[in-house]
């Protein structure tokens, strides 16, 4: 192996003398830990299960797969190269630990290569201890002649629902059904992989295949009932006052043909006022479009709400706009004030005069449209900063309607989630159908920054990750479960004699990573750029923080 990731001298009695590094992200990652176990003066069968009496091969560390091989060095030591394996083996191991049955693998030797999570829990096997590189027999007190893992080795055919009893690293009697299947390669034996199960496994997979057959034959039956025809007043869940008047106000302008400007954060559920609007307004069989006007750039946007006429540019085509498609109906421009000042000019003057053309055409086209915008800041700071042109601002709030954030009307927080699991129960094998009461304590206790979209985006995890009717705390994102520390500051007392001052840059490190994850959606790559660290070096932080998501 002459690529490394990293090399350790050694001395004659395995004690770790010095590191070198291959890889700038090995050395990124690994420097703080490897240099520390040198200081230490740790020997390597103390850090690493590596195979016994293996001079090359692979083993795992710190959820990683590593291929090593020792070779000599000057003097009486020797070195140990360590190469991270392709990430690829550890997406396959990460991903057999969700099987249900025990899978393990061997190699042609019936040594030990990889036990599941399922495997090791069936075995007893504690997570600490190490399996690779060991024999099926003495992992396991059983009869030779009837293995079935090593009857496959040896046959080099499967060996199928074998029934045993075995021994488990803590001497519980267990029988398992046991599946085998050897693994050739270019015709030779490589190994086998073994798939065992208890009878309390079984059991478990009957049970979750029932209720899945139950949630597909009750989905199928009422698939023409849950069919999306738009949003109207039902669709608004709020008893709190501020909903209730924001709720009252557009009931008494839906049937007007005035314009009217919906103003919320993200998340609080403008556009199920504007389509309430319309679907309660004499035009409500005609058409009703959105466009978000954050989404798409300038030279999209024009074409887009005017039209083309074919010849106005290469490539332009004859094609109806939105203003045109929206005749007799509504059109809603979300997000009106992420549109630049340029495009204002252009729609308020379409407003103003009535008329329209395609983009590239002579004819004046009758504007017959009903406008829905909305601004998911304060419209009124936008015109001060120049984002929002005061003379649109007034042609398009003949009436405003502001909606509250979910953090202004907890009172209905409880209602919105039973709304939501009763609308999705029919996605999911295992509904829920109660909440615990912890769990409305955690939601109240949290600023919702994504608002009502932001909540049911968390019910929706919950009901992903449940195995159960009840919804407890722990299948809340961990977001919402991690302890928000306060972060030391000069402002607040420091008792010296209880810590000191790597303790303090820690905490403190801690909480920038944790913030900066919660920012960044935990998405590791958006998070180590956005603090100027390499992906390595957050992970590392991740591991020696024991941050969880």
């Amino acid at each position: 192996m002459s690529f490394y990731d990293v090399r350790f001298t050694l001395d004659r009695d395995g004690v770790l003398q010095s590191v070198d590094w291959g890889t700038e992200s090995a050395r990124e990652t690994y420097h703080l830990l490897f240099e520390a176990w040198i200081a230490q003066g740790r020997r390597v069968d103390n850090v690493f299960a590596l195979p016994p009496d293996r001079e090359e091969g692979t083993f795992s560390w710190d959820e990683d797969a590593f291929s090593f091989q020792f070779l000599p060095a000057p003097g009486e030591t020797r070195y140990l190269l360590l190469s991270r394996a392709d990430e690829r083996l550890f997406l396959f191991a990460r991903a057999l630990d969700h099987c249900s049955q025990g899978v393990q693998i061997y190699d042609k030797d019936a040594q030990a290569v990889y036990f599941n999570k399922a495997s090791r829990e069936i075995s007893r096997i504690p997570d600490g201890v190490r399996i690779e590189g060991r024999h099926l027999l003495d992992l396991y007190n059983l009869n030779e002649e009837i293995s079935t893992t090593i009857t496959a080795l040896r046959t080099q055919s499967p060996v199928i629902n074998r029934v045993d009893r075995f021994h488990t690293s803590n001497g519980t009697s267990l029988a398992t059904a046991n599946t085998s299947f050897p693994i050739l390669k270019e015709g030779n034996l490589v190994g086998a992989v073994v798939f065992e199960q208890t009878e309390d496994i079984l059991k478990n997979n009957i049970q979750r295949m029932e209720a899945t057959q139950r949630a597909l034959r009750d989905y199928s039956a009422q698939g023409h009932r849950i069919s999306f025809s738009g949003y109207t007043f039902d669709n608004v869940i709020g008893q709190g006052q501020k909903m209730r008047e924001a709720v009252a106000l557009a009931k008494r302008v839906a049937a007007q043909d005035s314009s009217v400007l919906l103003v919320g954060e993200t998340g609080t559920g403008k556009e199920i006022f504007a389509q309430s609007i319309h679907r309660s307004s004499p035009r409500s069989s005609k058409k009703f479009l959105a466009i978000n006007c954050a989404a798409i750039p300038d030279t999209l946007i024009e074409s887009l709400l005017f039209g083309t006429q074919k010849g106005s540019f290469t490539g332009s085509e004859d094609k109806a706009g939105y203003l045109e498609e929206a005749n007799g109906g509504t059109l809603f421009l979300d997000e009106l004030n992420s549109m630049s000042l340029t495009m204002q000019s252009k729609l308020l003057r379409v407003i103003q005069e009535n008329t329209f053309r395609r983009v590239g055409g002579n004819k004046d086209l009758k504007l017959d449209v009903r406008i829905i915008s909305s601004c998911n800041e304060d419209p009124f700071r936008s015109i001060s900063n120049n984002q929002f042109r005061r003379d649109l601002f007034y042609r398009l709030s003949t009436v405003m309607i502001e909606l509250p954030p979910l953090r202004e009307h907890l009172e209905d927080l409880e209602l919105l989630t039973q709304y939501h699991l009763r609308s999705t129960a029919h996605q999911y094998v295992h509904s829920i159908t109660q909440v615990e009461p912890r769990v409305y304590e955690i939601l109240r206790a949290y600023h919702w920054p994504g608002n009502v979209r932001e909540l049911f985006h968390v019910l929706d995890y919950a009901q992903n990750v449940s195995d159960s009717t009840v919804l407890q705390p722990e299948q809340l994102p961990s977001y919402l479960l991690r302890d928000q520390a306060a972060i030391p500051s000069a402002l607040q007392p420091i008792n010296f004699s209880n810590t000191s001052l790597q303790a303090l840059l820690d905490d403190y490190e801690k909480e920038i990573i944790s913030q900066a994850l919660d920012h960044c959606g935990y998405n590791i790559s958006k998070t180590a750029q956005t603090l100027g660290i390499l992906r390595q070096s957050l992970q590392y932080r991740i591991r020696k923080y024991g941050l969880v998501f």
